[in-house]
């Protein structure tokens, strides 16, 4: 009887401290509670110091990831520019290679501009006559070109006289200084030395 008795002192004292831990829980309970309702509960230390860090790793992300677009923005200028400059360089050097390749004209040595002190009688090669109304007269632009090519020193003069084109070179105040330019033009132009004979003409008298 005796037993049951401190039995039953135990069971009611272990039933009290059941109902004062329970009321200090209802107690603190609302406490807890957010306006929605919901319990808040406060994490632990170890799992708020992982969102710290988490954050932290995320912020130090972000700047290297906003980094990383211009040096790709900037690496895609600078191939741009290397482009342009590449096919600049290109045109420079096809634009060179054509001058290169045209025929250098001889140029005139004249120190000072000539004009026409006088005209007197003298003598002149004909290097070219034909009466062709649609090929003499480019015929005779084409000659003397070449042979202004060859022989700059020389003047030549196109003139028509009805039906004929013809082409007249230099003005040589003598006969043997026209038998003289006529040897050197043949020796250059072969093809042309059975049409050539000298004439006489008014000629130019340059200052």
């Amino acid at each position: 009887m005796k037993h049951f008795r401190i039995r039953l002192i135990l069971l009611f004292a272990n039933v009290i401290t059941v109902l004062t831990l329970s009321a200090q829980t209802s107690v603190d309970l609302p406490s807890r509670l957010n306006q929605s309702g919901q319990v808040v509960v406060d994490a632990p230390q170890e799992l708020a110091k992982r969102n710290n860090s988490n954050l932290n790793r995320q912020s130090a992300d972000q700047p290297r990831k906003q980094n990383a677009k211009p040096e790709k923005k900037a690496d895609d200028k600078e191939d741009k520019l290397n482009e342009i400059e590449d096919e600049t360089r290109d045109r420079d050097k096809d634009k060179e290679k054509e001058k290169s390749d045209r025929p250098k004209q001889p140029k005139r040595e004249r120190t000072t501009q000539q004009t026409i002190q006088a005209r007197s009688v003298g003598y002149r090669i004909q290097a070219y006559t034909d009466n062709n109304q649609r090929t003499a007269k480019a015929a005779a632009q084409a000659r003397a070109r070449a042979i202004a090519m060859k022989f700059p020193q020389y003047r030549s003069y196109i003139s028509y006289n009805a039906p004929s084109w013809r082409l007249r070179i230099g003005d040589f105040k003598s006969q043997s200084e026209a038998q003289a330019a006529l040897a050197r033009i043949r020796s250059v132009f072969p093809s042309y030395a059975r049409e050539m004979t000298i004439v006489r003409d008014h000629i130019n008298v340059w200052q």
